[in-house]
């Protein structure tokens, strides 16, 4: 769903989901348990990102509709006041990227890609 509406793709930390133990044949009770424990956290994680992603945009939607009503009414003061909002929230925005891709790039071996935008 991430990548769909937001064209950007979750990827592991480079580490196999589970170790290859399995022998030709069925998966072991442990196996299983294992697999199922680690789709729950990605999923947890989907969800997670889904919603602040979510919770973003419609902040964001909220600063201009409130900026362009202002503007329209001719309340240009509160249009500019609601322009601030959104240059800061966006500000946030790029704040936050620039820290992730900092982490990213000091815990990240070179010439490893992480993610895909």
């Amino acid at each position: 769903m991430i990548h769909k509406y937001w064209n950007v793709r979750l990827h592991s930390t480079g580490q196999p989901l589970i170790e290859d133990t399995t022998v030709e044949g069925d998966a072991t009770d442990e196996i299983r348990h294992t697999v199922r424990k680690q789709e729950e956290e990605v999923e947890t994680k989907v969800n997670w990102i889904w919603k602040t992603l979510s919770a973003f945009e419609e902040k964001s939607a909220t600063c201009i509709s409130d900026m362009l009503l202002h503007v329209s009414n001719g309340v240009y003061f509160d249009g500019v006041m609601a322009a601030k909002k959104f240059i800061v929230h966006v500000d946030l925005l790029f704040t936050a990227a620039d820290d992730l891709d900092g982490l990213l790039s000091s815990n990240t071996p070179k010439g490893t890609l992480i993610f895909s935008l």
